[in-house]
């Protein structure tokens, strides 16, 4: 900042220049300019000070600037450090890397006109399942997936386990965890299980060996079921299965067939057998809760496509008759079985994927598990998004007769699914 002094000089020469009389003038204006020069030494004199106070704050800031800075460049290092550690784990093939998550929501609005009683109607959360997975080595896969379903199934761990397996090096695998064991296909393009399933589906929590080779596969498991056989908690349960598949271009057809050696341990037999034989019990029956011998169950599946056909068939069995007090038909030792024919034509609407699917199911000697004795069923499903399916379905059924202790009646059901895969 410059200022400018008035001199003596100047003073002078503006006195010389003043006209006669003006004396008092110039005096007054000498005044007033010495005390406008006092003020603009003031103002310099402020603005040094905020000079110096600016350098000091800018002199702060610089170090604490260089204070972070010193602080951050350190934080490559650690990164390389953690980043090191985990190559070191696996590198790219490292098992957090081949982590895989799929889920699936279904939301159903049913309408129900039942064998006895009044019509019925609800929107249900059907299906709510996420699962993960991951290949951890060439050898071993782990995977895990938790299952709700609305007035059905409380949230809970549906399936865990762990595979050994490498087919680059040998058709054999190991299996090892909570599973479905390879007792029936359960197929269906309808938005209902199929009866089959009503009576075989096993979970269990098992040890499987099988093997892959080609069109072939093949396992056989044991595990330790609900039914203590002679109040012993023992691995006697066990099964085995065989299957082929082949495919090419625009077919593809499969075969199954399978062996349970105590169908009491299904999922829906388990309970029941156990409350029967409770209630009998109550009645005074001289029994155990637990059964005195096992029943088996074997099964038979396959399914063919070709083009935009499909057909699909089931059956399963009771190798015997369960003893009275486990489970009862028409006066004797039940043998349950079912089975599932179904057929199915895919074709686009409106660009997009669409199956429409009939099917004809029934079981033989099932009261007990409150099943139809017969089933017709039409459906159809359209991909109204990418992993967004909208589905119908129509189920008419069939009840035992009054003879064999149903009522004789029909029912109908009606289905509407949204279901959505991520």
């Amino acid at each position: 900042m410059r200022t400018r002094y008035l001199t003596a000089g100047v003073v002078l020469a503006l006195a010389s220049q003043a006209p006669a009389g003006a004396e008092e003038s110039i005096v007054s204006r000498l005044d007033r300019l010495e005390a406008e020069n006092r003020e603009l030494r003031a103002a310099l004199n402020r603005h040094e000070s905020e000079i110096r106070r600016h350098r000091d704050a800018v002199a702060e800031q610089q170090a604490t600037i260089a204070e972070q800075k010193a602080m951050l460049e350190g934080t490559p290092e650690r990164l390389k450090d953690v980043e090191a550690g985990l190559a070191e784990a696996g590198g790219e093939d490292a098992w957090y890397r081949n982590i895989e998550i799929a889920g699936l929501i279904e939301v159903e609005a049913g309408y129900a006109s039942p064998f006895e009683g009044d019509d019925e109607s609800d929107i249900v959360l059907a299906t709510f399942e996420l699962g993960v997975s991951s290949q951890i080595t060439d050898w071993v896969e782990a995977g895990a997936a938790l299952l709700y379903e609305e007035d059905e199934t409380d949230l809970e761990v549906d399936i865990a386990y762990v595979t050994l397996f490498n087919d680059a090096v040998s058709p054999l695998f190991v299996t090892a965890g909570q599973v479905y064991v390879p007792f029936g296909a359960y197929e269906t393009q309808l938005v209902s299980d199929p009866l089959t399933l009503e009576i075989g589906e096993t979970r269990e929590t098992a040890l499987q060996l099988g093997f892959v080779q080609g069109s072939f596969t093949g396992s056989v498991y044991a595990f330790n079921g609900e039914n203590d056989v002679d109040g012993e908690s023992q691995i006697g349960g066990w099964g085995g299965n065989l299957g082929y598949a082949y495919e090419e271009e625009d077919r593809a057809v499969t075969l199954g067939v399978g062996y349970l050696n105590d169908l009491g341990d299904s999922d829906s037999l388990q309970d029941l057998i156990g409350d029967n034989r409770v209630a009998a019990i109550a009645e005074g029956a001289a029994i155990s809760e637990d059964p005195t011998e096992r029943t088996g169950g074997w099964t038979l599946n396959a399914a063919a496509a070709l083009g935009p056909f499909t057909l699909i068939g089931e059956y399963l069995a009771a190798t015997g008759e369960f003893d009275m007090d486990s489970l009862q038909f028409d006066g004797d030792g039940a043998r349950p079985s079912a089975w599932n024919i179904e057929a199915g034509y895919a074709f686009p609407v409106m660009g997009r994927e669409s199956v429409a699917a009939i099917a004809y199911q029934g079981t033989s000697e099932a009261l007990a598990l409150e099943l139809p004795e017969e089933r017709w069923m039409l459906g159809w499903s359209v991909a109204v998004f990418d992993n967004t399916a909208l589905s119908f379905e129509w189920a008419h059924d069939n009840d035992y007769s009054e003879s064999k202790g149903g009522t004789g009646e029909s029912a109908d059901t009606f289905v509407a699914q949204l279901a959505v895969e991520f």
